[in-house]
């Protein structure tokens, strides 16, 4: 049976074969190629990798409890009451601390010095979890119209 995947056979050969600490020269002697076509072949992959990942994001973001868009330039330690607040409106508990939230979007919101680099959207997921998206939703509703 042939497994489903966004990735061909000789993408994940490559994946693969990297994954064990070969260089893409090194590939391209194994698989009969130059390393030009594996370079290729790689980049190709990681991002096909990361749609995936983008899309499963969304998918996430769609079905989550709650969410606020986050803004270029705006202060991390702003986040959280924006978050309380909309979940305040919406009658939904927020299980996580202000402090648990600015921790969260210190290890994983594009920020630097407590200012955010790049728009994104924080959300609390069916599960509960905070995760953070930088494909908002209103950028694909917008083309829906």
């Amino acid at each position: 049976m042939k497994r489903k995947s966004f990735l061909t056979e000789q993408q994940i050969k490559i994946l693969q074969l990297r994954a064990k600490g070969l260089k893409q020269s090194e590939i391209a002697e194994l698989l009969g190629t130059s390393r030009a076509n594996i370079s290729i072949l790689e980049h190709r992959a990681l991002e096909k990798i990361q749609k995936a990942r983008n899309t499963l994001l969304l998918w996430e973001q769609i079905n989550s409890k709650i969410s606020v868009d986050v803004k270029q330039g705006e202060d991390i330690f702003d986040v959280p009451e924006k978050l309380f607040k909309k979940a305040d409106e919406m009658n939904i508990k927020v299980p996580y601390s202000t402090a648990e939230i600015i921790a969260f979007l210190v290890e994983h919101a594009p920020i630097e010095d407590r200012i955010t680099k790049r728009d994104f959207t924080l959300f609390l997921d069916a599960k509960d979890r905070l995760r953070i998206s930088e494909c908002i939703l209103k950028d694909f509703e917008k083309e829906l119209i």
